[in-house]
């Protein structure tokens, strides 16, 4: 664990405890690690993970920007009241000044660990979509958002379509909300993509349609293996999903591109540390999910300028390609429609996103999250000085 670093000559402002559920190879923590760093820069950083596994625990362990600390070790996940007695256990110790939650998975350590407690104050940032159709929870998870508004000194909602939940309207009215979206460095794009091929099975003439994600419901990737299947049909393709799923998911997905006639044209390869190498050799990106907040995948797709279809009610989907100006927009769960969109992106007549990626700037999304945070280590001064 390295202790946090300011900028060269200045001393903290102030003492920031970051949580993020785990630190797996997703946009969440990919977010996690590039605003943990911006805040770096001005504050006194402790990088906390429930798990001490993922794929980018190496990095996170090694970075010399801030401190982190797990509260499981050994790739040991724990009891949810276990994790939440040690988070309170920890921020008791380290009397942080702000602590920013930053990923939906992780808030329910931290609110409960955070009772009875007006110091740190809470940032949390919402990052995927609160109305979700076919879950059977809308009531609880309603219930939960209202929770947390009520708790925050700031919400920091991503995307549009998580920033018109009416469980925030009331922080958003107040002033109390923040409305972002994510972004993406298209220069370290472009230097990335230029990797060495990550898997021999990407070489040959056959077009190769690419979806990056958890392997999980919200992602949808059964409609977009039926989809590629019947797409195949007239013109014969490859599908791979680049991400972490349990074996039962990964098992169930090959069992259907089996049986939709795929078989050695499906890979599921697991997490990977450079997406843009396999974006680079894809010739259609498609975003398939069921909900989203504000999809990571599809900025980096965008980034290399990959043909995208991407579904209507993924998050922000349809506002990032401008109702249809800059990728192709289709109906989640329709693998028909989708296939059609697939052929079309693949023809002479696909639509491109071009520079589009340029209006999402990682530079500036992160610079926003750190004067927010800045902000908060104000206020907490503030509060401490009365």
């Amino acid at each position: 664990m390295g202790e946090t670093l300011g900028n060269e000559g200045a001393s903290p402002q102030g003492r920031v405890m970051i949580f993020v559920h785990d630190l797996r190879a997703s946009g969440v923590v990919r977010n996690t690690l590039a605003i943990a760093a911006k805040i770096a820069e001005r504050h006194d950083v402790t990088l906390v993970a429930r798990s001490d596994d993922g794929f980018l625990a190496d990095q996170a362990r090694a970075d010399p920007r801030w401190r982190l600390v797990t509260l499981y070790g050994d790739g040991r996940r724990g009891s949810q009241l276990g994790a939440i007695l040690r988070l309170r256990r920890l921020i008791r110790h380290e009397t942080p000044d702000v602590l920013l939650s930053t990923g939906n998975r992780g808030h329910w350590v931290v609110r409960p660990a955070t009772i009875g407690m007006s110091r740190p104050l809470r940032l949390y940032r919402i990052s995927n979509s609160i109305d979700r159709s076919g879950r059977g929870r809308a009531g609880l998870r309603g219930l939960g958002a209202r929770l947390l508004a009520a708790d925050a000194d700031t919400l920091l909602l991503v995307g549009r379509t998580t920033a018109d939940a009416p469980q925030f309207a009331a922080a958003v009215a107040k002033g109390r909300a923040e409305i972002l979206t994510n972004g993406v460095d298209r220069e370290r794009a472009r230097k990335l993509a230029q990797a060495p091929s990550p898997c021999a099975w990407l070489a040959g003439d056959m077009p190769v349609i690419l979806s990056v994600g958890r392997l999980a419901p919200q992602k949808d990737f059964p409609t977009l293996v039926r989809a590629v299947a019947k797409a195949s049909r007239v013109h014969p393709l490859k599908l791979a999903i680049v991400g972490k799923g349990d074996p039962d998911a990964a098992a169930s997905l090959r069992a259907l591109a089996t049986a939709e006639g795929l078989d050695e044209r499906f890979l599921l390869p697991g997490e990977t540390d450079n997406v843009f190498a396999w974006l680079a050799r894809a010739t259609a990106f498609v975003l398939p999910s069921r909900w989203e907040g504000s999809s990571m995948a599809l900025l980096e797709a965008l980034a290399l300028d990959v043909p995208i279809v991407a579904t209507r009610e993924a998050g922000d989907a349809a506002h990032i390609l401008d109702d249809g100006r800059y990728g192709v927009i289709v109906q989640a769960g329709d693998s028909d429609g989708m296939a059609q969109a697939i052929l079309r992106q693949i023809s002479e007549a696909t639509v491109r996103a071009g520079d589009r990626a340029d209006v999402f700037n990682l530079e500036a999304t992160i610079a926003r999250y750190a004067q927010l945070v800045d902000r908060a280590v104000t206020r907490a001064g503030a509060e401490m000085d009365r």
